[in-house]
């Protein structure tokens, strides 16, 4: 039985808004800017083959790709100065936690 996209994405709507429900208004904004901000990237083409190899792309593909990340960078580039911004002050109000321990192992 195949889903159709219209139907799952009502599920997704829905899920979400039930979460944002629960966010204070400054971080249901977030996930609204964060919505924006994928609705204006073109949807990704799936990789045919689950195996590939990414580390042997060659130069040709690493540029391109590069060249992809210059552009969504430089179109977005002030929600990206934001969320930034937004590390750093949680980082330096210390409410994140690491990601590796005292062994270099992760902590998730």
């Amino acid at each position: 039985m195949q889903i159709t996209a219209a139907p799952q994405s009502v599920k997704y709507a829905q899920a979400i808004a039930t979460l944002v429900e629960k966010m204070p208004p400054a971080r249901a904004a977030e996930v609204y800017d964060f919505a924006l901000f994928l609705s204006d990237k073109p949807v990704p083409t799936p990789i045919a083959d689950e195996n590939d190899d990414w580390l042997n792309d060659s130069e040709e593909q690493m540029q391109a790709e590069d060249a992809a990340w210059e552009k969504t960078y430089t179109q977005h580039r002030e929600r990206f100065n934001v969320l930034a911004d937004a590390a750093r002050a949680e980082i330096a109000a210390g409410k994140t936690q690491p990601m590796f321990d005292e062994k270099g192992e992760t902590t998730l």
